[in-house]
């Protein structure tokens, strides 16, 4: 007899014995009730003989027994609760029972139960839902432990303002509410190629015929389900069926804020494909990044330098639909959560990390593809998720052109909220493309005053966007206030000729321009231009830089500074950062002795980080052989060393990472002969190399 069958068995003696129990209470109501005890032995015993004959094949049976079981114990308890039984529930109880051979139907009458009113679950369920809770309850890094105190109404403010609707990302959407479906279906796949109908046929030539489907390993067809479960774009039947070649996503750091660290990872035989393509670009030959992405033609750096080779032969079809290929393929290599955190604005991306900033690249390019197809809530909605990634920085300098996008998409209300978010006035101030729009947006949601004052305000801060804007407009006469008024050397010439050349549009209406007028000419005071220097110190002028390298504006970039323009060397990395933090090297083998060491002030700046890093994971880390746990005020112990690693959510192989590089750059200040104490070789002792620290923190 099977073990289920015998708890079974147990189960039935046990409802027998208070069946009796209750039939004796209930003797003087019915004279049915020592029949009903009568059959539940019978039907006990029935049940024990059905089991011994079919032994532990008949599993499937025993599945359906069990249903029938929870089914009894439910209408028992509606029996015992009601003792006279409808007809009409009679015969339900026959339906459930269906496809099982029921010796004595009776007893489901008498069967007693929790409750009726409750749902029910089978054992398994039970269990596995009282895991579910105690997990959640009792786990040291569980969500609900995660935040030791609140979050601040400004961080809230912040998650709300940066809040991602996956549903926007997608073009086709806007598409659809714009022009309905039919657009769609007559277009076909005219949401990505801006309007042209892609042709499958042997007309397809050039890059576009190159990197079809057709023409890569695999064939096409990808799995209808992978297609649409993307929260970045949804794939497309003519692309190549491959996988993803060894991209991946894990958590490098949850922080106490509340945000979620992420990266993108590189396993090795992706390596190997980044290699030929670095190797690619230094043959400065097209034919060869072709040919590189027929072969792996989901590899992110590929997809992204031949989308601008096809970009510069002003075919815009088929670099559009290289980008979304791009984005489809980091949006199913991203981890399980960040889907999630990205949607409440919570997910983060460092920009120092080279896997990272190809999606920066890519989202970047893929808004300005939006904008030829005047698909602006999404675009808008894409600038939204790259400023989302790292709001303190904002690397790209997103700020500078989400206005424009807001405004476009009609989306004035999210704008407002973004641009007068605590947390964002704080870090950005209120740059002057922000200002001007700001009374635009309100103008649009029909608050005239309010226009009017942020307006006036912004007029009175920078006179000259105001002036700019006016003759752009062709605006005759200029206000007196702001007649004449002009920036003060190439870096405000920059900001302002980037503002107005991009915004003239959205002013470019009656109503805007009689409001820009008005309140220019009712401005009795204006600050003088000098006055905003120490506000423009706020931008990073690289950063900027790397904006208009972006914006692929001739006119603009002539602007910048000829030092800044001098390092810009590679479309696939516009202007890195100097803390680049890459993984690993993209030379060869043989060149790799010495990665990243030839620089004194890297190797310093990169030190001091990475002992910054291990002071705020680890207090005493440092401190020596006196160190001191504050928390437990006794010496710490190895114990200590794994909770606080554990406890911070920083990744076990960013943490092998992270020390094998310190003990790299220890040995490379000591050659250099630099004052620093050995202070990290409590670290190097207590993980040994990255191997160690894995294992120990398993």
């Amino acid at each position: 007899m099977s073990s289920r069958a015998l708890r079974r068995a147990q189960r039935e003696l046990e409802e027998r014995q208070q069946l009796e129990k209750l039939s004796h209470q209930e003797a003087d109501e019915s004279d049915d009730e020592p029949i009903a005890a009568s059959s539940n032995k019978v039907s006990a015993f029935a049940l024990l003989g059905a089991d011994d004959e079919e032994g532990d094949d008949g599993e499937q049976d025993v599945i359906e027994s069990d249903k029938a079981d929870s089914d009894e114990e439910q209408m028992a308890e509606s029996a015992r609760l009601q003792p006279q039984t409808s007809k009409a529930s009679k015969r339900k109880k026959k339906k459930k029972g269906k496809g099982r051979k029921d010796p004595e139907p009776k007893l489901k009458q008498k069967t007693p139960s929790s409750s009726s009113s409750m749902p029910q679950f089978d054992e398994i369920d039970r269990a596995l839902r009282s895991l579910s809770l105690n997990t959640s309850q009792s786990k040291p890094g569980g969500a609900s432990n995660q935040l030791t105190k609140p979050l601040s109404k400004e961080i809230q403010q912040l998650f709300s303002v940066l809040s991602i609707d996956t549903q926007h990302l997608h073009a086709s959407n806007e598409m659809r509410r714009l022009f309905g479906r039919a657009a769609l279906e007559g277009s076909g796949e005219a949401e990505a190629t801006g309007g042209r109908r892609r042709g499958r046929g042997p007309q397809q030539v050039g890059i576009a015929g190159a990197v079809a489907g057709r023409n890569a390993p695999g064939g096409r067809n990808l799995a209808s389900l992978g297609l649409r479960r993307n929260i970045f774009i949804q794939g497309k039947e003519e692309w190549p069926r491959a996988t993803s070649g060894g991209l991946g996503m894990e958590i490098v750091e949850k922080k106490k804020d509340g945000t979620v660290e992420y990266r993108f990872v590189h396993n090795g035989t992706y390596q190997d494909v980044q290699r030929q393509f670095e190797s690619c670009v230094a043959s400065m030959d097209p034919n060869r990044m072709v040919q590189l992405l027929q072969y792996n033609p989901y590899h992110i750096s590929t997809l992204l330098q031949v989308s601008e080779i096809a970009k510069q032969e002003r075919d815009h079809a088929t670099s559009g639909d290289l980008l979304e290929r791009a984005l489809f393929s980091l949006g199913r290599s991203v981890h399980s959560s960040f889907s999630q955190n990205l949607s409440q604005g919570k997910a983060r991306l460092d920009f120092r990390r080279p896997e990272n900033r190809e999606f920066w690249l890519a989202a970047w390019r893929y808004i300005s593809n939006l904008g030829m197809r005047a698909t602006w809530r999404t675009a808008f909605e894409w600038a939204k998720l790259v400023l989302s990634l790292d709001p303190d920085e904002d690397p790209y300098c997103v700020r500078l052109v989400i206005d424009q996008l807001a405004m476009r998409g009609r989306q004035p209300q999210q704008f407002i909220d973004l641009a007068e978010s605590d947390y964002l006035r704080k870090r950005w101030g209120i740059p002057p493309n922000i200002a001007m729009t700001l009374g635009l947006a309100y103008s649009q949601l029909n608050q005239p005053e309010k226009a009017r004052s942020k307006l006036s305000l912004a007029i009175q801060e920078y006179p000259w966007v105001a002036a700019g804007l006016c003759q752009e407009l062709d605006i005759n006469p200029i206000p007196q206030p702001i007649w004449g008024r002009q920036p003060l050397g190439d870096y405000q010439t920059l900001l302002c000729e980037l503002y107005v050349t991009k915004a003239k549009d959205i002013w470019n209406t009656p109503e805007a321009t009689s409001l820009l007028v008005e309140v220019a000419s009712s401005c009795t005071s204006v600050i003088s231009v000098g006055s905003t220097t120490s506000w423009l110190l706020k931008f990073d002028k690289i950063k900027v830089a790397r904006h208009v390298i972006l914006t692929d504006d001739r006119a603009l970039i002539s602007l910048l500074d000829h030092r800044i323009t001098a390092q810009y060397t590679s479309t696939s990395d516009p202007l890195p950062p100097k803390d680049n933090l890459p993984s690993y090297t993209t030379e060869h083998p043989g060149n790799q002795a010495r990665r990243n060491l030839s620089n004194p002030d890297e190797i310093l700046r990169e030190y001091a980080t990475l002992q910054s890093f291990f002071r705020g994971l680890i207090p005493w880390l440092f401190e020596g052989e006196g160190a001191i746990n504050p928390e437990t005020g006794a010496p710490p112990t190895e114990e200590d060393f794994e909770r606080r690693i554990a406890e911070s959510g920083v990744s076990p192989n960013t943490i092998a990472e992270r020390t094998a590089r310190l003990q790299e750059l220890r040995h490379a200040v000591q050659e250099l002969e630099v004052g620093f104490e050995d202070d990290e070789e409590q670290l190097g002792d207590f993980y040994g190399d990255g191997t160690d620290s894995h294992d120990s923190h398993e």
